[in-house]
């Protein structure tokens, strides 16, 4: 990885799952102050107690973000930062974000260092359908922190982690106590562990060379990027707005 170039990360999540109170933890105990960080918060996202005390961290800039046709969108940047963090919006389609980001990144020249999912885990209990959408978060995500385990028993966690370790996903798996991380350096460390292979460089090869079952998998284009003539997504992810109204 190239230690020159912005780190970049994106958080994903549901609304009332402490993602901002874990960023403001993640910022304060994981980033120096002698670094800069852009701090990108969607623009449609309600407002929490966490946004001002962000705002408060000395080596912070805040600017609002939004997600259009696939593309990042925000005001003008003031100043060049060693870490920006991207807080995808509410429920938004994760390969969407993905896509996004990986552009984003591109064109201002930025490494995506890692993608987070926080699993709201007592609303996933009460919405198992909503399992394809975290699924799909997970994809893309490092690191997985299970959050909001108020009455989850931990046969459940266990049962979660286990059937990602099963699929051999190298993500970390971690708990969130109190909406704080126990090691916010962990977190942030920027070495890939992501399934998806859609952020490396991938492998040129001769169009021949493989049949198309044969081909490795850091050859293939993503199953929930890869689209069809049509336009439409492969693996289409579902949408997890309809749910919403669980989270309490």
């Amino acid at each position: 990885m190239d230690e020159a170039r912005p780190l970049v990360y994106l958080v994903y999540g549901l609304p009332k799952s402490g993602r901002r109170k874990i960023i403001f933890d993640l910022i304060e105990g994981g980033i120096s102050l002698a670094e800069k960080v852009l701090y990108f918060q969607p623009e449609d996202t309600a407002a929490c107690s966490f946004d001002e005390q962000i705002v408060t961290l000395k080596n912070v800039e805040v600017l609002p973000w939004k997600l259009e046709e696939n593309k990042i969108t925000h005001g003008k940047i003031s100043a060049a930062a060693e870490k920006i963090i991207f807080l995808a919006p509410d429920a938004s389609d994760p390969a969407d974000c993905a896509e996004a980001l990986k552009s984003w990144a591109e064109h201002n020249q930025c490494q995506v260092a890692r993608l987070i999912t926080v699993v709201h885990c007592s609303f996933l209990i009460k919405q198992p359908k909503a399992l394809a959408w975290f699924e799909a978060c997970i994809h893309f995500s490092d690191i997985v922190l299970l959050s909001r385990r108020e009455g989850v028993e931990n046969k459940w966690i266990k049962d979660f982690e286990d059937t990602y370790k099963r699929a051999c996903n190298p993500a970390r798996f971690l708990l969130v106590k109190k909406d704080r991380v126990t090691n916010p350096p962990e977190v942030l460390d920027p070495q890939a562990r992501r399934r998806s292979l859609y952020f490396d460089e991938l492998i040129p090869l001769e169009e021949d060379e493989f049949d198309d079952a044969e081909k490795p998998d850091d050859t293939k284009p993503d199953i929930y990027i890869h689209r069809l003539e049509s336009g439409q997504r492969a693996k289409p992810i579902p949408d997890i707005k309809k749910l919403l109204n669980e989270i309490t």
